[in-house]
């Protein structure tokens, strides 16, 4: 474990096979099957899941949310599984700060190279580790997670946090418009990217202050991952806080970071 912990530390994020995570795949499909049911049997989201659903196809899911606070078996059971992978790379204790399951149809869009902690940090947590359950393979050609292995900011750039991963640095990003949240240009142009593909049952751990990027799903296939996201504990819980704002205000540019959705921009395209 100790040279996973130190390649967490180093990269920011790490790649666990199916093998070593054990998780109860038939299970997870189960579970994510009856959110599906109950995501489509109640669209007006009085239940609380939030559902969003394709613009040209009213009864095509593209994501689903607050996976723990509708299905006890994702809270009781994965909920608890993955949590006891992000606290042996931190060293602390996590609690769950949200959940979501992305489906990529074939031709969805891609999501542009961010930052997640962009999106967190107004909640009060500074610093957040996201477990991304595969269920579909993930590859070149249906837009498998890329990651960012070089690139820098000097010290009078951007904001500099310490982390149980040391200093790391919020890069300036676009506030607002279409590319809200996306790191600005003179940043990502230079960084240098790995793609991590990946098989059903593996997990990949990457926090929030790594850059990350997804290519659109140019195959036949759709490629779903589910994203648990954990802060730590000694910062508080915002699982309950984090979906009362989304579900009081969904167009909030804060809850649309990089993404290929639509949604209410805030106004100017001003990097931070």
């Amino acid at each position: 474990m100790q040279s996973q912990n130190s390649l967490f530390r180093e990269q920011g994020f790490i790649h666990l096979s199916r093998e070593a995570c054990k998780l109860a795949m038939a299970d997870v499909e189960q579970a994510l099957s009856r959110l599906c049911t109950l995501a489509h049997g109640d669209k007006s989201g009085a239940s609380g899941i939030v559902s969003v659903f394709e613009a040209s196809n009213p009864d095509l899911l593209c994501r689903i949310e607050y996976l723990a606070g509708s299905d006890a078996w994702f809270a009781d059971t994965l909920v608890p599984q993955l949590q006891r992978l992000v606290e042996q790379q931190v060293g602390q204790a996590v609690n769950l700060f949200k959940d979501k399951c992305n489906f990529k149809h074939p031709g969805g869009g891609g999501f542009t190279p961010h930052q997640d902690v962009v999106a967190y940090r107004p909640f009060g947590s500074d610093y957040q580790v996201t477990a991304a359950v595969m269920l579909d393979a993930a590859n070149a050609a249906n837009g498998a997670l890329e990651m960012a292995r070089i690139w820098g900011c000097g010290e009078d750039e951007g904001v500099w946090v310490d982390t149980p991963r040391g200093r790391q640095v919020l890069l300036p990003s676009y506030q607002g418009g279409a590319r809200n949240g996306d790191i600005g240009d003179r940043f990502s142009s230079t960084m240098q990217w790995q793609r991590v593909d990946a098989q059903p049952g593996d997990v990949i751990l990457f926090d929030s202050y790594i850059p990350h990027r997804s290519s659109p799903n140019s195959s036949r296939s759709t490629r779903r991952i589910l994203f648990f996201t954990f802060n730590l504990a000694s910062e508080g819980d915002f699982y309950h806080q984090y979906y009362q704002r989304k579900w009081a205000t969904p167009d909030d540019p804060l809850f649309h970071v990089s993404t290929p959705t639509r949604h209410s921009a805030l106004s100017g395209n001003n990097q931070r």
